[in-house]
């Protein structure tokens, strides 16, 4: 798992007037607004007695322990400790770690690790189809998969699967055409060009207008950044029916991934399609997870020799190489230290602010070292 980059949170929606808990990167976190509205985002142990702040409630624009009421303000520092009364000195120690935010696509993002701000990777804009109601009908899904999520992110890179594992990818020879992989600063990029438009699952197109905007050739790009794990793909078909197929994914721990998706279509745009279109959507995940969720080891392996790749395959080792560069270059846990440590020690996600010295209570995960 990699640290210092972005990764959803939760959606917008879900963090209102009570904290909210969730587990990155097999750390959990408490997530509530201050005073001001802002998302903020903290480790969700205590620095007191180790207690869940998530379990307590929101105060005053801060997030208030439920075991003996400290409260937690937007740095993640103490402001009140009832015990000693509201004139006391709050000591320096009494803080937990706080993490960059930005909201955005109606989705919260964390940046979990500790790089400063003028070395941070940026959150890379790769949906400029967000808010364009007057071309593009949006619905939202959240998953979780038994699944780790390098495996997770390969198989949705994947194409020479479709053909066996999909019923929407049955008509689809199993011959694949081979399109050159470009590599980009943070991912890798893949253009593809189909001289036919292969015939429409009627479960998605069913009842829908014949359109008038015809293309001579179908086209889909794939755009994959390991700096917030997004997957782009755009599929502008000959026939004129679009669609955008966005996922971001948020690895819980070593062996689950959360999943967020949003999907955007220029057919069937009245909302009463939705649930279907999401149903849909749904079902085709539910046929990779019948397969996914069994590969071996559970773990992605992190070297090309343990698997045999062919040339079909260049999306996945591609994204794989790019993975493993940026994981040596911005830092990956070692889950198998971390294991044994955490029985006995509450092991944090390093912030920012631990740059600027001072001495914490929480120890941080350890890394490998690269």
């Amino acid at each position: 798992m990699i640290i210092n980059n972005w990764y959803v949170a939760a959606q917008s929606s879900d963090v209102g007037d009570t904290p909210f808990r969730t587990r990155m990167l097999g750390c959990d976190f408490v997530l509530f607004r201050n005073a001001a509205g802002e998302v903020v985002c903290l480790s969700d142990i205590c620095c007191h007695r180790g207690a869940s702040l998530s379990r307590g409630a929101c105060s005053n624009g801060r997030v208030q322990c439920p075991y003996h009421g400290w409260e937690f303000g937007s740095t993640g520092q103490v402001e009140l400790i009832p015990s000693l009364g509201p004139d006391a000195r709050i000591p320096r120690r009494a803080r937990v770690d706080c993490y960059p935010v930005e909201e955005r696509y109606g989705l919260i993002w964390a940046f979990l690790g500790d790089m400063p701000e003028s070395a941070r990777p940026e959150l890379p804009e790769l949906l400029p189809e967000y808010g364009d109601e007057a071309t593009w009908r949006m619905t939202r899904l959240q998953r979780d998969w038994d699944v780790h999520w390098g495996r997770l992110k390969e198989n949705l890179a994947d194409a020479s699967h479709l053909f066996l594992v999909h019923s929407f990818g049955k008509h689809l020879s199993p011959e694949m055409q081979i399109f050159p992989v470009e590599e980009t600063a943070w991912g890798v990029r893949i253009p593809q060009t189909y001289s036919e438009t292969p015939t429409k699952d009627s479960q998605v197109f069913e009842n829908v207008p014949e359109s008038d905007n015809k293309r001579p050739k179908s086209s889909v790009l794939i755009e994959i950044s390991v700096i917030g794990m997004i997957q782009k793909n755009t599929q502008l078909m000959a026939s004129g029916y679009n669609q955008v197929i966005w996922n971001a994914l948020t690895p819980i721990d070593d062996t689950r991934t959360r999943h967020f998706n949003l999907h955007f279509r220029n057919f069937q745009m009245d909302p009463r399609h939705d649930e279907s279109m999401m149903k849909t959507i749904d079902w085709g995940l539910q046929e990779d997870a019948e397969v996914i969720d069994h590969l071996q080891p559970p773990l992605t392996p992190d070297n090309f020799t343990d698997e045999l790749f062919i040339e079909p395959d260049g999306p996945e080792k591609a994204y794989r190489e790019k993975a493993l560069k940026l994981g040596r270059e911005l830092g990956r846990i070692d889950w198998r230290r971390r294991q044994e440590m955490a029985l006995e020690k509450a092991l944090v996600i390093p912030s920012p602010a631990r740059r600027d010295g001072g001495s914490w209570i929480h120890d941080t995960v350890p890394l490998l070292d690269d």
